[in-house]
Parts: structure tokens; C-alpha cells; sequence
């Protein structure tokens, strides 16, 4: 199993860090939702007046939800938990440890939430959720955060070939504007671009030579195929005499 994730029967995340307590938080969450356990992370969820088969089956519950947390986290992040009785103070010694309300903690999720920059090989949608968590785990702080500043966040750090829908979106006017929508276009703008990329012509074309040729048997068959460069007829794009001629 990889050293960064977390494994729940078929259920796989990766494991906590304190970068991405939002998102763990929200994921473990899940886990013992679907399990029927959640109920154990409440502070006033131990019976006090329940007879002694009640509170073992209580204590079974609960040695169980500190199990799942403690198997989600790393050496580093079970250290604060070694004194904890339940999995209620587990619970609480995390949020504390990890998303204490203190002003530098606040300052340094402010930081990072207006800061955030795709990374290399990052596809769009996973750098939009990550900034969405950002955005989250600074409200969580009781930081002051809008759907319109996750929005710009994300716009923020878009390149020049961005800029036909960067446009567009000014237009249409901030109030309009939700994150949902900004997301919604985005990926739709990508998914155009990589439609309209040289590679991708050059699959579709062969593709597509490759079916006319199995279909009909007969290399004169290409004379039917358009270039998508100069939609002239009987070549593709990567055989263009115009496409050639301005390399």
C-alpha cells in the first residue's frame, strides 16, 4: 500500500496531513458515517447512566472509531493522541493540534489560501478542489472567506491562453459570478483546448484514416479524410502542405 494513503476495506484516501485536515476531516467523516460509528466522535456521546453490557458495547464502538482515525495518520500525527482516552478527545486533541483558532494559524492558512498556485502536472479540476479546501479550512478557522474569493483564487494564477474566458467572465459581472459557474467554464475550456491541440488532431486524423481504410479496403479512401489545418480534402493535418510551408 502506498506510504501516503489510507486504506478502509475498498475505501482509499490519502492519509492525513496538516495541509489537507479539511479534506481528511470531511473524508473520515465518510468512513465511519458508512460504518455507523460517527456518533462516537461527539464529546457527550459516552452513556453515564448505562449498565455495564451497554457501556462495553459503547467501549467496543469507540476502541474501534480510534482505530480508523489512528490507522489514517502518520507517526508525527499520533504522537498528541498518545494520552487520549476516547475517541471523542482524539477527536478534539486533533482539531486543537491542527486547526487551532490562534491568529497565526488563521495568518497562515490566510496565506496559503491567497497564494495558491497550480502545480506541475496538476490537472485543473484537482487544483480547483484544492483551493476550495483551502478556502474551507480557513473558514473553519473562523476566517472570513466568500464563494467569490474561492472563485478569484482559482482565476487568479490562469495563464495568457486563458484570457478569451477571463474576458468573458468579466463581462457577465461578479455578481453573476459563482464558483460553481467559474469551475463549470473552466473545465469546459480545457476540454476545448485539448480538442484543438496538434496531438489530439493528429489521433482524431489517423483514427480516422485507420476506420476508412478498414471500412473500404483502398488507400484512395483518404480523399475523403478533411485536414483539420486548411480543411482541404485528401490529406491531414500532419501531412499539410500550408501547415509544412510555415514551419
Amino acid at each position: 500500500m502506498d506510504e501516503g494513503a489510507a486504506g478502509m476495506g475498498s475505501i482509499m484516501f490519502d492519509k492525513f496531513t496538516e495541509t489537507i485536515f479539511h479534506e481528511w476531516r470531511q473524508r473520515i467523516k465518510m468512513v465511519l458515517a458508512l460504518r455507523d460509528l460517527d456518533d462516537m466522535i461527539d464529546e457527550d456521546g459516552k452513556p453515564t447512566d448505562a449498565d455495564a453490557r451497554e457501556l462495553a458495547v459503547w467501549k467496543r464502538r469507540d476502541t474501534k472509531t480510534s482505530a480508523i482515525i489512528g490507522l489514517t495518520l502518520g507517526s508525527e500525527q499520533l504522537e498528541p493522541m498518545a494520552g487520549c482516552k476516547t475517541t471523542a478527545e482524539m477527536w478534539s486533541t486533533l482539531e486543537g493540534v491542527f486547526q487551532r483558532k490562534s491568529l497565526m494559524n488563521k495568518m497562515k492558512a490566510r496565506r496559503e489560501f491567497n497564494t495558491v498556485e497550480m502545480t506541475g502536472g496538476e490537472g485543473m479540476l484537482g487544483y480547483i478542489n484544492r483551493v476550495r479546501n483551502l478556502g474551507e479550512n480557513l473558514k473553519a478557522m473562523r476566517g472570513e472567506v466568500t464563494e467569490m474569493d474561492v472563485a478569484m483564487s482559482v482565476l487568479n494564477v490562469l495563464t495568457s491562453k486563458y484570457e478569451n474566458l477571463l474576458v468573458a467572465l468579466d463581462a457577465k459581472g461578479e455578481g453573476d459570478l459563482s464558483l460553481d459557474f467559474v469551475k463549470s467554464r473552466l473545465l469546459q475550456e480545457v476540454r476545448r483546448q485539448a480538442d484543438k491541440s496538434p496531438s489530439t488532431k493528429r489521433i482524431g486524423d489517423m483514427a480516422l484514416v485507420g476506420a476508412n481504410f478498414r471500412g473500404q479496403g483502398r488507400r484512395s479512401d483518404i480523399s475523403k479524410i478533411e485536414c483539420h489545418y486548411c480543411h482541404k480534402f485528401g490529406h491531414i493535418s500532419h501531412d499539410c502542405p500550408e501547415l509544412m510551408a510555415k514551419k
